[in-house]
């Protein structure tokens, strides 16, 4: 019989007779979205996802189950196409319900895996789980000791008991590694010849240098100091990370060939012009250092200094003296680890003064606890008003506050209370209310600064007006935590790629999420198929003699420890996230936002050696019910649950798989 011709998408295309437009479709290379078909089932499903306009006859059909005909002429995609798969898919995610993504990493700001890392753990393979940290986090030693964890905040386990101590986990894995000979290094892509220059070596600028390595472009980092880390090494004691957790997370970057240029400044020794003329792209990640003003009277006074100022100090190695008596006036970071500094430096009495309730503190809880247990005096809702020298001693007055309206960040403003003052005599003065960003950078950035001396940059590529400068961390976010400057210094890598390899650059493309909802929301049968677990406690130094030196406080799991812990996860990512065909489609007709389900039909997990079905996640496809009843020979376990177009069906995990938010399996070597 003579082959037919028709045309597809204005293709000259030939079939034999008796072929589906589907089969003629993809035999010459067109893709036609499909999630009930199965090609070795004659049965066809329902879905219609696989519709396609026959031209001329304002026909749409399921091009599965529509022969082909000879001068057909069709048209796989246009906007009432996409149209009606949309309004289809819509239909079939009501009926569906589970978690793409564990609440966990979708809170990561970074994007972590974190459920597959936990789960390389857990069966004791350490390298696989660093692997998997390192696609998204390169700095995994220092962001397991200093991250604030809103990943953990997101745990499933709140609607059981406590959540995994992720932090804690990530911690483990990379100090693990770092006792190791043989350090991990990602494969790196050919070399471009592009060059770029970083501006500072924070966490944004050191996790940029790591993507832009492993894309093959060449990296020099300007750092104004004498070492690398940033605000990392000068901002947070040793007792929080030890100098020997910087250097090894910074040695896997110079193995991978980025260079440093140590104690040079931008805009002294560096300008903008010079930056252009030797590189190919340049990223600003200098952060916010320079310390906010209290605009009181006094705060110029001799014996004040601010909390970045004295934490420098300290790290510089000079010899700092700050009497008995120390007042610590804020309720940051900054503030805790001036107070716990003074205290390992012989102080006495160390005062915090802040103008709200402990609760409002930014500082992570544990931080609050560990100084107070130390012997640090917390004072709530206390301002201070003026700082006077008298008899050789610094005597502060502070005003009672009270809770009044909301400000911009939503929480009640402190208003103070009249007639409440109160002094407090101190030898030392640490304000340590905030940073900001240095004037001088945004003038010699010239990328133009905003309310706040903020750097404006486009906030999904950060590329500035200037097409080879970008910005990134806190210069561009204001100060904020460092799991978000590394964030920033992934996306800036992103896009700085895009921009050397002549590609339009544009933000990460995002994929569609479903997910049962907050964090306690999920089936009640899902916890209940859980047996509550105390969270496995991190090993700290004694608290007598704790304060005596400067030794880290906590020590990190051992082997039995962490892996106790790491099988606490509920592993809410579902299985089948690298291949699930209803989420690729979702991705590319729904919004973006994660579909939440809060009304709960019920939750139904089956699982043994061989398969785990969930039946919440099932579309009702028809795959698996087709395949018993056509194929006599009896069915595969594992070909069923492959040809699961959703994770209803699904092999338990063996060896972690390695994904971003997009499906895709990807090389754990590799960057990404």
């Amino acid at each position: 019989m003579n082959p037919l011709s028709l045309t597809i998408n204005q293709q000259s295309v030939t079939a034999a007779p008796g072929t589906t437009i589907l089969e003629a479709a993809t035999a010459a290379g067109i893709i036609i979205p499909t999630l009930c078909f199965h090609k070795s089932l004659e049965k066809r499903g329902s879905c219609w996802m696989c519709i396609v306009e026959i031209k001329g006859k304002n026909r749409f059909v399921p091009s599965c189950d529509t022969l082909a005909s000879e001068g057909m002429v069709i048209e796989t995609d246009n906007a009432e196409i996409s149209s009606m798969r949309r309004q289809n898919l819509e239909r079939i995610i009501e009926e569906h319900g589970g978690d793409c993504m564990g609440p966990c990493e979708l809170f990561c700001p970074a994007g972590c895996n974190i459920p597959d890392f936990i789960a390389a753990i857990a069966r004791h393979d350490e390298r696989e789980a660093l692997q998997i940290i390192k696609q998204t986090i390169p700095l995994p030693g220092i962001l397991g000791r200093i991250c604030p964890a809103p990943c953990e905040d997101e745990c499933r386990r709140h609607g059981i008991d406590t959540p995994i101590s992720i932090c804690a986990l990530k911690r483990y894995a990379a100090d693990r590694e770092r006792e190791q000979s043989d350090r991990f290094i990602p494969e790196i892509a050919p070399k471009t010849g592009k060059r770029v220059a970083i501006i500072g070596s924070g966490p944004a600028g050191l996790s940029a240098a790591w993507f832009l390595l492993c894309k093959g472009h060449e990296v020099t980092v300007l750092e104004s100091g004498a070492k690398a880390g940033g605000m990392m090494r000068y901002g947070i004691p040793r007792f929080r990370l030890p100098e020997s957790v910087l250097d090894s997370d910074i040695a896997p970057l110079l193995a991978m060939g980025l260079e440093f240029r140590f104690n040079t400044t931008f805009g002294k020794e560096m300008t903008l012009e010079m930056l252009q003329a030797e590189f190919d792209a340049v990223f600003l990640a200098v952060g916010a250092q320079k310390a906010s003003l209290m605009n009181i009277t006094g705060e110029n006074e001799a014996g004040v200094i601010s909390g970045i100022d004295f934490l420098r100090n300290m790290a510089n190695g000079e010899q700092l003296h700050p009497g008995k008596r120390t007042v610590i006036i804020g309720g940051g970071n900054t503030a805790i680890d001036a107070a716990r500094t003074a205290i390992r430096l012989g102080v006495s009495t160390v005062t915090i003064l802040y103008r709200r309730s402990k609760e409002d503190m930014p500082v992570a809880a544990s931080e609050i606890d560990e100084a107070q247990a130390e012997g640090i005096a917390l004072v709530e809702h206390a301002a201070p008003t003026v700082i006077r020298r008298f008899n050789g001693a610094l005597e502060i007055t502070a005003i009672t506050m009270q809770a009044g309206p909301p400000d911009k960040s939503g929480r009640r403003k402190p208003v103070p209370v009249e007639g409440s003052e109160f002094t407090i005599m101190a030898d030392t003065i640490i304000p340590a209310i905030g940073q900001q960003i240095d004037p001088s950078i945004a003038y010699t950035a010239t990328t133009g600064t905003g309310e706040y001396g903020e750097l404006l940059v486009d906030a999904g590529t950060l590329q500035s007006a200037t097409p080879w400068l970008f910005a990134g961390g806190d210069c561009v976010t204001g100060t904020d935590t460092a799991i978000r400057a590394v964030a920033q210094g992934k996306l800036a890598a992103h896009s700085i790629n895009l921009f050397l390899n002549g590609e339009i650059v544009s933000a990460p493309k995002a994929s569609f999420n479903s997910s049962y909802g907050a964090s306690d929301e999920a089936p009640k049968t899902f916890y209940a198929r859980t047996v509550p677990a105390p969270r496995v406690a991190m090993p700290e130094l004694p608290l007598m003699g704790r304060t005596e030196s400067f030794s880290e406080v906590v020590r990190g799991y051992t082997p039995e420890q962490a892996r106790s812990e790491a099988l606490r996860c509920l592993q809410c990512r579902c299985n089948a996230i690298n291949d699930c065909r209803l989420r690729e489609l979702a991705s590319r007709y729904l919004p973006l936002h994660a579909r939440e389900s809060h009304d709960h039909s019920g939750f139904y997990k089956a699982e043994n050696a061989d398969i785990s079905m969930e039946r919440e996640k099932c579309v009702d496809c028809g795959i698996c019910v087709r395949m018993l009843e056509e194929l006599d020979e009896g069915i595969d376990i594992a070909v069923m649950a492959e040809s699961c177009p959703t994770g209803a069906l699904s092999l338990p995990i063996t060896k972690a798989p390695f994904s971003d938010s997009s499906p895709g399996q990807t090389d754990s070597r590799k960057c990404r």
